[in-house]
């Protein structure tokens, strides 16, 4: 799934980026990168804010459907 269609809240893992170089490199800078755990804290018409790494980021639509995640798994 795409980061626009992960659930508001919940903990995901970033699998893949697939945005042209220049983007990519930037969401790295971001530490938006595989493996990154981060959670969407609110959305509103795609555009939303997440937290990675403990800072808040905002990510327009466009940017959030180049971003492929997965749940994260709950460890106990």
């Amino acid at each position: 799934m795409t980061l626009l269609q992960a659930p508001q809240g919940e903990p995901v893992l970033v699998i893949r980026v697939a945005a042209e170089t220049k983007i990519r490199k930037h969401l790295e800078n971001l530490g938006i990168t595989s493996g990154a755990e981060f959670t969407k804290l609110s959305a509103s018409d795609g555009n939303m804010i997440v937290r990675v790494h403990g800072s808040r980021i905002a990510l327009n639509r466009d940017i959030a459907e180049t971003i492929v995640v997965r749940k994260a798994p709950i460890f106990a």
